[in-house]
């Protein structure tokens, strides 16, 4: 399993409820009709400033077809669009998992 990590800060005149609701509909529409993708987390730093999308995979092929899904999807561009911050991304393998 991989853990993809994708940090970002609202673009200015962003709230965080249109954040949800973008969110939202990203999972909907596009992350839950993906195989390979196991699970997603949005979260919140403790300054509440910065956001990130945990995105937990099988393996790293399902991260190489997702980015590239994502490259022409429009409710990925509507998603993205919301958020400011340079597009990196942090990709983990999990060595053991508890609980």
């Amino acid at each position: 399993m991989h853990i993809a990590l994708a940090p970002f800060e609202l673009r200015p005149g962003v709230s965080e409820d249109a954040l949800i609701s973008a969110s939202d509909r990203f999972d909907e529409e596009f992350v839950s009709k993906q195989d390979g993708i196991i699970r997603r987390v949005l979260v919140k730093d403790g300054e509440g400033s910065g956001y990130a999308d945990l995105v937990f995979f099988r393996d790293l092929e399902s991260i190489d077809r997702v980015v590239e899904a994502e490259q022409n999807s429009d409710v990925c561009a509507a998603f993205f669009s919301i958020m400011d911050g340079d597009g990196s991304l942090r990709v983990y393998e999990v060595l053991k998992s508890y609980g």
